[in-house]
């Protein structure tokens, strides 16, 4: 999903517009990359008796290799256009007009995303895939993957009010009593307690909460992977907290991911939602709580870096040895990062975790300390109270389209 964001984030700060189309029976499309052989089908009428089979000519739905012939195609396909892909995400394809502007191509398996300034650089692409594949015409984007798109003056809004409203309903919560926060503050999340009737009721209700906290609601990351780790073996309690997530989505269904230019420059939103680090997820035994958030700050360059990869793939002009600044409020680690001379103190951490160090030293990363009330990143390590959510949530994006300018 970071890669959808990245995506309407560039086509934002471009100006472009953004047309979809559909890939029909995709899979059917690819030349076999083998010889293959199946049995007639149920009531396939044979002519040669002595026939003991069909050969596959092209992919089926239901081999294993489909998906990848498919995508192998569609590449070959784009490059014949004059795309290049992005060596940070194959999904994202970027060709260069002779103007200089851009036209960028998002695929997502049988999805096509077009942005490109004009409605004539659009209709290129769109004709050029008609010419391979059976496409079908959507329109200018308004829907992809079950997310409703909405485009701004001067960007674009993800939101998913249609999708929370139909989980609500598959859990008899429509008429809910709405909550401001998704987890009380000092809820404590044991093991213990009366088990849960129905284990897939929970466990359902939490695929559903994944899946619209990974798409365009990473305040509630926290408590949803929380609960997750409670999959095998759900209790009542927990059960109920997960209802709380639910009342809080309906409290705040409106709100949308808006992704825009003069937000993209200092919202973390396109890393959300993060890879939980710290004490209570690495698996590594950590000393102290210095030493945790030293690991912890390394996953987060190893994710910024990747980050920087996928967005200068957009424009190749672009300084390529341009700094990331990460801010962190543990002062400890970030000295651990920037003083190679502490060795008493780090030479029994694991090699791989100096590689934040290794960045700092060539100018790749910039880390600044920032003070808890203004880390952004609490939300997702922690229940906070509802006005510090509010607080970190708009920092993150996550607005009302109708009172963004």
């Amino acid at each position: 999903m970071t890669s959808l964001r990245i995506f309407f984030v560039e086509a934002a700060v471009l100006g472009l517009m953004v047309w979809q189309m559909d890939a029909e029976t995709a899979f059917l499309n690819p030349k076999m990359d083998r010889v293959l052989y199946i049995s007639f089908p149920e009531g396939w009428k044979q002519q040669d008796p002595k026939a003991t089979g069909l050969l596959v000519r092209k992919g089926l739905y239901g081999f294993k290799q489909s998906a990848r012939l498919w995508w192998l195609d569609v590449v070959s396909k784009l490059r014949d256009l004059g795309f290049v892909h992005s060596d940070a995400d194959w999904g994202i394809f970027v060709r260069v007009e002779p103007n200089g502007d851009r036209t960028i191509v998002f695929v997502y398996v049988d999805d096509f995303l077009i942005a490109a300034k004009t409605q004539a650089l659009i209709d290129s692409v769109r004709e050029g895939l008609k010419a391979s594949y059976r496409m079908t015409d959507i329109g200018l984007v308004s829907s992809v993957l079950g997310i409703k798109v909405q485009q701004l003056n001067n960007g674009f809004a993800l939101s998913q009010g249609h999708y929370i409203d139909t989980v609500l309903e598959r859990f008899n919560m429509t008429n809910c009593r709405p909550e401001s926060s998704p987890m009380a503050v000092g809820t404590k999340l044991v093991p213990e307690g009366v088990p849960l009737t129905d284990a897939q009721l929970f466990q359902a209700l939490i695929g559903c909460l994944m899946w619209i906290a990974l798409s365009t609601r990473s305040d509630i990351s926290f408590v949803v992977s929380a609960l997750s780790h409670l999959n095998g073996c759900p209790t009542q309690a927990h059960y109920q907290a997960s209802l709380r997530v639910l009342r809080h989505l309906k409290a705040t269904r409106d709100l949308a991911l808006v992704l825009a230019p003069a937000r993209s420059t200092d919202s973390p939103s396109l890393l959300a939602t993060p890879t939980p680090t710290g004490p209570e997820t690495s698996k590594t035994a950590a000393l102290s709580l210095v030493e945790s958030e030293y690991v912890a700050l390394t996953e987060a360059v190893k994710d910024a870096i990747w980050l920087r990869t996928a967005v200068l793939a957009y424009d190749q002009t672009a300084p390529q040895a341009v700094g990331i600044v990460l801010k962190g409020d543990n002062q400890g680690s970030i000295a651990l990062a920037q003083n190679p001379g502490w060795h008493r103190r780090t030479k029994h951490i694991d090699l791989r975790y100096h590689f934040v160090r290794w960045q700092v030293e060539e100018g790749a990363i910039k880390l600044e300390y920032v003070g808890t009330s203004d880390q952004v990143a609490d939300i997702f390590t922690k229940a906070t109270p509802t006005p510090v959510l509010v607080k970190h949530r708009s920092s993150l994006g996550l607005l009302d389209p109708a009172n963004v300018v």
